[in-house]
């Protein structure tokens, strides 16, 4: 997880109101026509060290890059570069694979004819493919839409981890996928019991969603106000949120995986951290534009098949507070329009330590995190969004949500961080 992530962008509202707005986008290549990449397939720790060592291997940081061109008749030129020390060495086998199944299309015999398959150290070929003797070639060169397509896998020993590469292939133009415009969730269609629990002074904003920018600043600034006036009026004692930046997240050293199709030293990348005064709907989120979430994010992917960058989608709130300013546990927080003691807010505590407390207040934001999800989705036209990115959310909210609070630790000079702060039973979940 790239934890200096954090967003300081004032997005897509006004400065004056927010601090952060929309979901930030991480930066990303234009889509190339083809990628390098390993397929995964888990072996033994002594087998891939040993292959690592003695064998071209992305384990041992030798890298390549691939193009394949459809020539016609099953013949496939792959242009290989070899950005490596090593000499490589492809055997003559592949896997036929396409992407919308994740199964390998079967050949009818096992005749695949290569040629040109040493590439020497540090230099460029033309390794050729035909396939016309195993394959149905007028089945792949049936045109399929533009979000699928077929790829091969490579190797150079027995497609072992770290030992095989992926490379696209296109054997016909594809067809256009048509486009179909989605209207955006609202907050009230997504989680309407959630939203009649907010305050009833507080309610119209929080029912009320629109796309247009300005609408938005307006519609912020008059809440606010709003807020101020209102808040002013209770004789209670209100305790602002703080953000921090030294109280972080610190990786564990556990390996984790939230994403099958994503390579295992990206996992931490799928996520991400960020401080934001506004929920998923660019909604305010304290009584002040100053308030802020600690808030965990999962990345998705904006194309079918990509594994970098993408778009944030706001999974985890933790509110923290200065110990010192909560003199009772009736004082209260406020939080996207509800007041809640902090007696009440007990049922939130992940940490504590002497001089902050945290809460995971995710609850107070959405009750059931499919429908959220899509709700977030349904309000960009630039994301993808299927069975199995929604599985890689599902695996990093449960992970966090269990681990949230025994994460959580301060930041040192190195970057690195420490969690010796937490004591007792703080870091234990406790949640509805």
């Amino acid at each position: 997880m790239k934890r200096e992530d954090i967003s300081e962008a004032v997005g897509n509202i006004s400065t004056k109101y927010i601090q952060e707005a929309a979901p930030n986008i991480r930066v990303k290549k234009k889509p190339v026509w083809v990628k390098w990449g390993v397929v995964a397939a888990v072996f033994c720790f002594f087998s891939m060290t040993v292959f690592a060592n003695s064998l071209f291997s992305s384990l041992s940081g030798d890298e390549l890059s691939l193009s394949a061109t459809y020539e016609g008749n099953g013949v496939i030129s792959v242009q290989v570069e070899n950005r490596s020390d090593k000499e490589l060495n492809f055997q003559s086998k592949l896997k036929l694979m396409r992407w919308s199944t994740s199964e390998e299309v079967k050949p009818l015999s096992g005749k695949v004819s290569f040629s040109n398959t040493e590439i020497p150290a540090n230099s460029s070929g033309t390794m050729v493919i035909d396939l016309s003797d195993a394959y149905d070639i007028s089945l792949l060169e049936t045109p399929i839409s533009d979000d699928d397509w077929y790829y091969l896998v490579l190797t150079n020993n027995n497609f072992l981890f770290g030992q095989d590469w992926m490379c696209t292939v296109e054997f016909a133009e594809s067809v256009p996928t048509e486009k179909v415009d989605v209207a955006p969730i609202t907050p009230v269609d997504a989680d309407p019991e959630l939203i009649s629990e907010i305050m009833e002074e507080f309610r119209p904003y929080f029912e009320r969603y629109t796309l247009d920018i300005n609408e938005r600043n307006r519609l912020a600034g008059e809440y606010l106000e709003h807020c101020q006036r209102v808040l002013e009026q209770m004789d209670i004692n209100i305790v602002p949120s703080v953000s921090p930046n030294e109280l972080t997240l610190i990786d564990s050293a556990e390996s984790v995986l939230f994403d099958p199709a994503v390579p295992a030293d990206m996992q931490l990348q799928l996520t991400g951290l960020h401080r934001r005064s506004t929920d998923g709907y660019d909604k305010i989120i304290g009584a002040s534009a100053e308030e802020c979430a600690m808030v965990l994010s999962a990345y998705i992917p904006q194309h079918k098949g990509e594994i970098d960058g993408g778009v944030d989608i706001p999974l985890i709130y933790v509110f923290i507070y200065e110990k010192n300013e909560i003199h009772t546990t009736q004082d209260y927080a406020f939080i996207r329009g509800q007041l809640l003691t902090f007696e009440q807010m007990e049922q939130y505590k992940i940490y504590e330590d002497e001089q902050y407390v945290c809460y995971d207040v995710s609850d107070l934001f959405y009750s059931d995190l499919r429908q959220y999800v899509e709700s977030m989705v349904s309000q960009r036209s630039d994301v993808y969004f299927d069975e199995q990115v929604w599985e890689r959310v599902q695996n990093i909210y449960t992970y966090y949500r269990d681990n949230m609070g025994t994460l959580l630790g301060y930041r040192t000079d190195t970057g690195r961080g420490t969690t010796e702060n937490v004591t007792g039973n703080d870091a234990l979940m406790l949640y509805k």
